[in-house]
């Protein structure tokens, strides 16, 4: 059945997530935290939040547009260039090149109500570990 995988995966998470993030950014030695919500629906994941950072609030948001494909779900960015395919496995790895930036990344799907991503990046100009945490609202 084409995007059984897809569909099954966005009409489990379709809703409302609080999202809380941390960073550990390594190359600037510093801790970034994100508290927000995220939006997800049949065709977008959007999130929007507060970012901090050495006791400096910023508004934060982002962007993603979602297709179905007949084994997964493709996460594209606004430019609509593929980011990563979301499969049907509880733990998925996923790998990300950005120019000369690596993005190494781990789903954890907890059930209907709960999942984690983490992202381990290195490039030139960055380095940093990712770890975010949604809950349904």
């Amino acid at each position: 059945m084409k995007g059984s995988a897809g569909l099954d995966r966005l009409k489990l998470f379709s809703g409302t997530w609080e999202v809380k993030r941390r960073i550990i950014d390594r190359f600037n030695r510093s801790l970034v935290t994100f508290e927000g919500q995220a939006f997800v629906t049949p065709v977008q994941f959007e999130e929007h939040g507060d970012t901090r950072s050495g006791g400096v609030a910023l508004r934060s948001s982002r962007t993603y547009r979602l297709d179905e494909t007949d084994d997964s779900l493709v996460v594209r960015f606004p430019d609509l260039s593929e980011f990563i395919r979301i499969g049907e496995g509880v733990s998925q790895r996923l790998t990300h090149h950005c120019g000369q930036d690596l993005y190494r990344g781990r789903l954890f799907f907890r059930g209907v109500d709960a999942w984690a991503e983490m992202w381990h990046v290195r490039g030139p100009r960055k380095h940093y570990l990712s770890l975010a945490h949604y809950r349904r609202i």
